[in-house]
C-alpha cells in the first residue's frame, strides 16, 4: 500500500456539558464527523452519555475507542449520499451488547465479538451499555484486498474470537494499546487492513489475495510463538509443522526480518524478559530466562544484551528507578512486531 498521513491521538469527545435534549444531536454529529455519519435516538429516560477517543486517524484506516448509554443509531440512503468516501465499518465489543441489523442481515454482537458491516448500505444499531473499539477501512481497499466481487460484498459479518477470526479480533484489541509511534506506523495499519480482509474472504467462503492471506498466516505464527516462548526447542521445522505451513512457507512470510522466524521469535522472547523484569521485581534472573525459552544465562545474557543494550540487571534496576508510577506500561508491548 502507499504510503499515507497517520494522525495519532487527538483529544477525547464527549458529550459530558450538553443539555439531555442537545446530548443526542451532540453525539451524532461527534460520530458522523469522526467515524461514520448517522443520526441518534434515544432508547432510556436515564441522562444519556457519549465518549469517544480518537486512536488513529488516516484516509485508509481509522480507529477509536467509544462508549456510549442505550442508544438507535441508523445509516440511511442520506447519509450514505451526503458522506465524502465509501467505507466498512468494524465495531469489536469490550463491554454491552450491540444488535445490528443491516438489509435482511440481522446479528447480535456481545462481547468480545466483532460485527463487520457495509457502510453503502442503510443500517441500524441497538447499543445496550456499550463499550468498543470502531474500525473504519475504505471500502475499495478492504475490499480488493479480500477478492470480493461488489455482488459478493457482503451486507454484515460476525467475528466470533476463535481461529482466524479470533487473529482479527485480537490483533485490533491489542492495536489500540500500542505506543503512538507504532500506531504511526503504517504497517502495523495496513496489517490490520489485511487481516480484515482475509477474514471477509474466508466468512464469504472465498480466498483473499496473497498480501492479505500472508498477512493472516504471518498472525497466526506470531500468536503461536507468544504463546509458547517458554518452549526452548522450537525450531523453524517445528513451528512449520504446528501452524499447518511449509518450512519454505514460514520463512517467505517472514522474509522481511533478518533471520526470519527465530529471529522475531528471539525479539519475542527479549520482549518477554523486559515485562518480566519489571513486573515480577524479586524474581531471579535464571528464572525469567527459563520462562522466556533462553537455553541458559549465558545465552539470555547475550540475546538481551544485543536487543537492549543492557544486561537483564541493568535493565531491571534502571527502569525501576525511573519509573513514574506502579501500573504504568513499560516496554515495548507485544505484537509490535506483528507487521
Amino acid at each position: 500500500m502507499n504510503a499515507y498521513e497517520v494522525t495519532v491521538g487527538g483529544s477525547r469527545i464527549s458529550t459530558a456539558g450538553a443539555s439531555a435534549k442537545e446530548s443526542f444531536d451532540l453525539w451524532a454529529s461527534i460520530l458522523s464527523e469522526s467515524m461514520v455519519k448517522c443520526s441518534m435516538e434515544p432508547l432510556s429516560d436515564e441522562p444519556f452519555h457519549g465518549v469517544l477517543d480518537p486512536r488513529v486517524r488516516s484516509e485508509p484506516i481509522s480507529i477509536a475507542l467509544v462508549a456510549n448509554s442505550d442508544t438507535l443509531a441508523r445509516r440511511t440512503h442520506r447519509h450514505i449520499a451526503s458522506s465524502d468516501s465509501s467505507s466498512v465499518l468494524a465495531c469489536l465489543t469490550t463491554a454491552g451488547v450491540c444488535d445490528v441489523r443491516c438489509g435482511g442481515t440481522y446479528l447480535r454482537s456481545p462481547v468480545g465479538t466483532m460485527f463487520v458491516v457495509d457502510g453503502d448500505r442503510p443500517q441500524e444499531a441497538v447499543t445496550s451499555g456499550y463499550q468498543g473499539i470502531i474500525i473504519r477501512v475504505r471500502r475499495d481497499l478492504l475490499m480488493s484486498a479480500a477478492g470480493l466481487r461488489e455482488d459478493q460484498v457482503p451486507q454484515a459479518m460476525r467475528f466470533q474470537p476463535i481461529g482466524h477470526e479470533g487473529l482479527v479480533i485480537d490483533y485490533f484489541r491489542r492495536l489500540v494499546h500500542l505506543s503512538p509511534a507504532a500506531l504511526g506506523n503504517t504497517a502495523m495499519l495496513d496489517a490490520g487492513i489485511g487481516l480484515l480482509a482475509a477474514g471477509l474472504a474466508l466468512g464469504s467462503d472465498q480466498l483473499p489475495d496473497e498480501c492479505a492471506a500472508n498477512t493472516l498466516l504471518r498472525q497466526q505464527v506470531i500468536t503461536f510463538l507468544e504463546a509458547h516462548l517458554s518452549n526452548p526447542e522450537l525450531t523453524p521445522d517445528r513451528i512449520a509443522v504446528a501452524c499447518g505451513l511449509s518450512r519454505r512457507k514460514l520463512f517467505r512470510i517472514f522474509a522481511d526480518i533478518d533471520g526470519g522466524p527465530m529471529m522475531l521469535l528471539r525479539r519475542l522472547r527479549a520482549e518477554r524478559a523486559r515485562e518480566l523484569l519489571v513486573a515480577a521485581p524479586d524474581r531471579t534472573i535464571a528464572a525469567i530466562a527459563d520462562a522466556c525459552g533462553f537455553t541458559g544465562d549465558r545465552n539470555f545474557y547475550r540475546v538481551f544484551r544485543a536487543e537492549t543494550g543492557l544486561t537483564p540487571r541493568e535493565y531491571r534496576d534502571h527502569i525501576l528507578s525511573v519509573r513514574p508510577a506502579p501500573g504504568s506500561p513499560i516496554g515495548v508491548p507485544l505484537g509490535s512486531f506483528s507487521a
